[in-house]
């Protein structure tokens, strides 16, 4: 199982959304340790893996300036590497002015 992120108008085939990344379950214990290090309402949405989500351009702004504040933190090797794709995801769409969504799958 994976909680795919993908960019675009929505999260339907229709619209035609590009996967950008994944979360897989063996990856769930981290994504708990970032978001137990700091009270960040994306790390908290995401962190049900059942339930998709959309994240606007203001939220994404928001979540990026919360994940970035955890770069200086000393962390495992495993939750630098989920921070890292959190934050390529989350520049990604961004980059492009599109939401963000979070497909349970």
């Amino acid at each position: 199982m994976a909680y795919d992120f993908c960019v675009g108008k929505s999260r339907f085939v229709k619209d035609d959304p590009r996967l950008v990344g994944a979360i897989d379950l063996n990856e769930y214990p981290e994504l708990c340790r970032l978001a137990s290090r700091k009270d960040c309402f994306f790390l908290n949405r995401i962190s049900n893996l059942f339930q998709d989500q959309s994240f606007s351009l203001l939220e994404l702004i928001n979540a990026q300036a919360q994940l970035l504040d955890l770069l200086p933190i000393e962390l495992t090797e495993k939750e630098r590497v989920l921070l890292h794709k959190l934050i390529s995801v989350i520049a990604y769409a961004l980059h492009v002015q599109q939401e963000l969504h979070g497909v349970a799958d």
